[in-house]
């Protein structure tokens, strides 16, 4: 099922469309016509209009931040007065073969993307027919759903993954969890399954690799805007443990200060209302209880005075 696009799909806003699309039927019509079979029997004509769809398709996809796109939905964007572009197959067969777009499912095959879960539903490829499909060249018009990338997008929005990283409290160690990073890029990745493909690109390109560790996925960042990433090692893997387990006590010392203060503030409710008696045991335990958490200050322990 296709569901490319970041941003709701729909009809091109008006502002995006070049001046004929309204006021030129004839010429509308023309463009909106199939192409001949071969470019040689009017060149002219076919490169004319092949040009027109390839820049608007670029367009679209720059305008809406878009990763994905396919074939429906540029059909659906395009739609003018009830009519859908009928040679747009093959100008997004002309794109893959130019290069600016790429199969989502080539793009995955050739990339090490075993640590995706198959839940994000994404179709991977057998590398063997991936690899003929390369050397060969595919001249398939894409099927109506068949997911396809946007190459330049990718590289920019992955690009942008990484300087998000690099500028974020994340990057005092290279190593990070990808639940701490996906909520880092929420609003640049709003959905999962383009995360990934950035990550993918990012991986492809040397600048990151990724690990599942008992049963959690980590990513480790190349050090440096151009440099290449080291293999995942030992260390890397301890000083992430260390760091989670540092994270994991400032949570309970937190939780447990919150826990004092509220105590505290009880406490002093209580001798407002006139229950020192009540409340002076309860108080002492305080401190006692805590005393297991270094880095809770609760001030010196001498009877309900100091609560007050």
């Amino acid at each position: 099922m296709c569901s490319p696009g970041e941003a709701p799909p729909g009809p091109a806003p008006a502002g995006d469309l070049p001046p004929e699309w309204e006021t030129d039927d004839e010429r509308m019509a023309f463009l909106f016509s199939a192409f001949k079979q071969s470019r040689e029997v009017n060149s002219t004509e076919w490169d004319s209009k092949m040009a027109f769809w390839v820049g608007l398709v670029l367009a679209r996809g720059r305008r809406r931040g878009a990763v994905r796109t396919c074939l429906r939905e540029l059909q659906n964007g395009f739609e003018r007065r009830g009519s859908v572009p009928l040679g747009l197959g093959t100008v997004l067969r002309e794109l893959l073969r130019r290069g600016k777009l790429q199969r989502e499912s080539d793009f995955m095959a050739s990339v090490d993307s075993s640590w995706i879960s198959w839940g994000v539903g994404v179709f991977i490829l057998k590398p063997l027919k991936w690899t003929l499909s390369s050397v060969l060249g595919d001249s398939k018009i894409p099927e109506e759903e068949e997911v396809l990338i946007y190459v330049e997008l990718l590289q920019e929005k992955a690009e942008e993954v990484y300087r998000l990283y690099q500028g974020s409290a994340l990057c005092s160690h290279p190593v990070v969890a990808l639940s701490e990073l996906r909520s880092l890029c929420a609003a640049l990745c709003p959905d999962e399954r383009t995360f990934y493909l950035l990550l993918l690109q990012l991986q492809k390109e040397k600048r990151v690799t990724i690990l599942e560790q008992n049963g959690e996925k980590i990513v480790k960042f190349a050090r440096g805007l151009h440099a290449k990433v080291s293999p995942m090692n030992d260390v890397d893997i301890g000083v992430y443990q260390l760091m989670q387990s540092e994270q994991l006590l400032s949570q309970k010392v937190e939780s447990l200060s919150q826990e004092a203060e509220k105590c505290k503030e009880d406490a002093r409710s209580a001798c407002r209302a006139g229950k020192k008696q009540l409340v002076s045991g309860n108080v002492l335990e305080l401190p006692q209880s805590c005393s297991s958490c270094p880095g809770l200050d609760l001030g010196p322990s001498r009877g309900v005075g100091w609560w007050l």
